[in-house]
Formats: C-alpha cells, sequence, structure tokens
C-alpha cells in the first residue's frame, strides 16, 4: 500500500524506475533554475533592489529621534566668549519629530531606488532566460547523440549478422575473400562509429549534470522527440511576443527609466526644500529641572542659488545618456528582430529539411533492403551492399538530426521571444 504513493512522488520527481532519471526538456530548466548561481545571485540582487525602493518611500516619511548632550563653553567675567552660547554650561534632552514637508530630491531618490528595483527584477528574468538556453542547448546535443548511438548500435547488429553469414558462406566457398573484407570492414566501422557516438554522449550528459547541479550517477532518460504537432507562428506573432516579453527590451527601458531619475535626482538639487520639525524636552543652562520640559517648532526652507555651472553640466551629462540609452533600445530591438527573422527562416528551412529527410529515409530503405536481398542472393557482391548500408545509415542520421534541429529551432524561437518551456512568459 505505501508502494503507490512512493512511485507517484518519484515520477513527480522525474524519476524513472530502476533509477533512472527521465528528464523532459522544462524539468531539467526548472531543475537547473532552482541551482544555477546566476540565478540565485540575481535574485539577491532583485532582493537588495526590493529594499533599497523601500528605503527610499520611508525617507518620505516622518523621523522620530532623541537628541541629547551637554555643551562647555569658555567664558570671561561670567560671560560665554561662543556666540551662539546660553551659559558656561548647557544641558539638552529632546524628543524630534522631523517631516520633509517639500523634497524634490528625496522624492528623485525614491524614484530611482523604485526604478532600480524594477531593473533588478528584469536582469533576474534574463539570467532565467540565459540559464534555459544552456539547458536547452545541452539537452538537445544530448538526445541528438543518443539517437545516433541507438542508430549505429541497430547498424552494428545488422553488420554483424551479415559478417557472420559471409563467413560460414566463405567456409564452404560460397562468398568470395571480398566479400568477407568487406563485411568485416563494415563491422569494424560500425563499432567505431558507436565507441565515437558513446564517448560524445557521455561527455554531453556530463554538461548537463553540470548544468543541473547533479552528481552523475543513474543515465538520464530523455523522453522520445517528436515533430511538432502544431504548426509554426508566422513571423511577427514571435516579434510581437518579444516586444512583451523579451527581458532585453525591458533591461533597456529600465535603464532608460534610472537614467531619467538620475537626471531628475540631480535636476531636485536646484529646487528649494522645506522641512519642519517639532522638538519636545529640555535645554537650559542650570541643572534641568521636570518643570522645565517644553516645545518648540522648526520650520525652514534650503534653497541653492549659484555653483558655476556644475549642476548644469551634470544635468546636461545624464541627458546625454539618457539619448544614449534609447538609442541602445532601438539597437537591441533592430537586434531581436534581425535574430528572430534568421532563427524564423532556420526553422521553416529545418522543416522542409525534415520532411526530405523522411523521403530519403524511405528511399534508403529501400535501395538496403533489396541490396541485402541480392547480396544474400549471391547476385550482389559486398561492395553494394557497403555502399546501400552507408546510404541507410546516412538517412537515418540525418533524418535524427533535423529532427533534433526542428524541435530545437522551435525552442530557439521561443527563447527568442523571451521565454522558455515550462512557462508562458519570462517575468
Amino acid at each position: 500500500m505505501c508502494l503507490v504513493p512512493l512511485r507517484a512522488a518519484l515520477a513527480r520527481a522525474g524519476v524513472a524506475d530502476g533509477g533512472r532519471l527521465m528528464l523532459p526538456l522544462p524539468a531539467a530548466i526548472a531543475t537547473a533554475l532552482q541551482v544555477s548561481p546566476q540565478v540565485r545571485q540575481a535574485q539577491d540582487l532583485r532582493t537588495a533592489g526590493r529594499y533599497g525602493a523601500r528605503a527610499g518611500r520611508a525617507s518620505l516619511l516622518p523621523r522620530l529621534s532623541v537628541v541629547a548632550g551637554r555643551y562647555w563653553t569658555q567664558t570671561r567675567a561670567g560671560q560665554p566668549l561662543y556666540v551662539s552660547a546660553n551659559g558656561p554650561q548647557e544641558t539638552f534632552g529632546l524628543l524630534q519629530l522631523s517631516l520633509p514637508l517639500y523634497s524634490p530630491q528625496l522624492r528623485a531618490l525614491a524614484r530611482l531606488a523604485r526604478d532600480r528595483a524594477a531593473l533588478a527584477r528584469s536582469e533576474q528574468a534574463q539570467a532565467r532566460l540565459g540559464v534555459a538556453a544552456q539547458v536547452a542547448d545541452g539537452w538537445y546535443q544530448l538526445a541528438l547523440l543518443r539517437a545516433r548511438v541507438r542508430i549505429w548500435k541497430s547498424t552494428l547488429r545488422s553488420v554483424d549478422i551479415l559478417y557472420r553469414g559471409t563467413q560460414q558462406k566463405y567456409a564452404v566457398g560460397a562468398a568470395a575473400v571480398l566479400d568477407l573484407e568487406q563485411t568485416k570492414l563494415l563491422r569494424h566501422t560500425a563499432e567505431s562509429g558507436l565507441q565515437q557516438a558513446r564517448a560524445e554522449r557521455r561527455a554531453a550528459q556530463r554538461v548537463l549534470d553540470v548544468l543541473l547541479g547533479r552528481i552523475p550517477s543513474a543515465p538520464i532518460v530523455l523522453p522520445a522527440l517528436r515533430p511538432a504537432s502544431r504548426p509554426l507562428p508566422a513571423e511577427p506573432l514571435w516579434i510581437e511576443k518579444a516586444r512583451r516579453a523579451q527581458p532585453l527590451l525591458r533591461i533597456a527601458a529600465r535603464q532608460i527609466a534610472v537614467g531619467n531619475a538620475q537626471a531628475g535626482t540631480l535636476r531636485a538639487t536646484r529646487l528649494p526644500t522645506v522641512t519642519a520639525s517639532v522638538d519636545y524636552g529640555v535645554d537650559t543652562v542650570p541643572t534641568p529641572r521636570v518643570g522645565d520640559l517644553g516645545w518648540e517648532v522648526f520650520l525652514g526652507v534650503r534653497m541653492p542659488i549659484f555653483n558655476f555651472g556644475a549642476q548644469r553640466d551634470r544635468i546636461a551629462d545624464a541627458d546625454a545618456r539618457v539619448a544614449a540609452l534609447r538609442a541602445a533600445r532601438r539597437s537591441v530591438l533592430l537586434q531581436i528582430r534581425m535574430t528572430i527573422a534568421h532563427d524564423y527562416g532556420s526553422a521553416r528551412a529545418t522543416e522542409r529539411a525534415y520532411r526530405q529527410a523522411l523521403k530519403q529515409r524511405r528511399e534508403a530503405r529501400s535501395v538496403y533492403d533489396m541490396t541485402r536481398d541480392g547480396y544474400k542472393a549471391g547476385t550482389l557482391n559486398a561492395l553494394d551492399l557497403a555502399q546501400a548500408e552507408n546510404g541507410w545509415l546516412q538517412a537515418r542520421l540525418r533524418v535524427a538530426s533535423t529532427l533534433v534541429l526542428l524541435r530545437m529551432a522551435r525552442t530557439q524561437l521561443r527563447l527568442d521571444a523571451g521565454t522558455y518551456p515550462g512557462v508562458r512568459s519570462a517575468t
């Protein structure tokens, strides 16, 4: 009774029977996002930005503080020499409530902190998208190499059977030595191809294990790839999706907002600042007593008048940087449109290549079957069989490669648009 929940939990975690890890692409991306140091760094920066925005809002609120101290002032003939002193000794203890009634600079700084927090959110989305792209590349590479290993295994089994049959025929004088050597060469070629494909598959799995933060133990099992059932959306739809969800465009827009906020803080320093404070406590020359408690209200205005044009030049510098950021955003949009156009064309070309590869595989299989039957019947020699075997092998490898490229091209278009398998949009 306890095995059913356990098996369900393992299935949800992506573990197949026998301890092998069943890993669809969305699950691989989700796992990598949890362990990626780039994503964790972006998350920490986003948290820092959120606290900075909260601190900026808090700076506009009243502040309550306690001020206490004691002055000693030099005197002559009983009179303080310090012009602002009330006496030789002064004791004060105040509870002070201060409020910025009108402070454009504090408001501009709060806006700057808010825009930086929004920029950190977009940078986190870009970090997640970058990790997803790395995992997708490694996942499809492993899928391609696993398909090649299966094809080479099938080829090796087939040519091994032919080689053993040729050996038997050669032993009774029904086959020439050339046929024996040719089938032996076919077997050696298949063995070498299988060994090479296995080595490349192990390397690809190690790369994917690193991205997933996984200790290599059980082999990774990938689901079977199939061509997409739905037609490829038109190119303008991908561009529209990129306008809404691409983190690079969001980052560019948020950088412009941050630049405007920085220019706003510089402009705010040229405006007056009005502050008010209410103090309650004691400020007296003799020893303070309970009856000496009182209150006072302070209202002040501060405004800069002239600083030899330094602030004007700083504002001009900030405005020029904002203009450069706007141009950079247009450049990013142009680059995204060019990338989508290129990848969309590649996806359409890969669809045609896949259909052509399927047709060539059917033809190569027919030629191989007829050549194999002719070889067994003694009407064709081993050279004809080797040529048909190589054509059949290359046709299967081409189908496997184009299928992976077809699925990868669609995934790449999703990445170009700012999304990845497993989510609807990058936020």
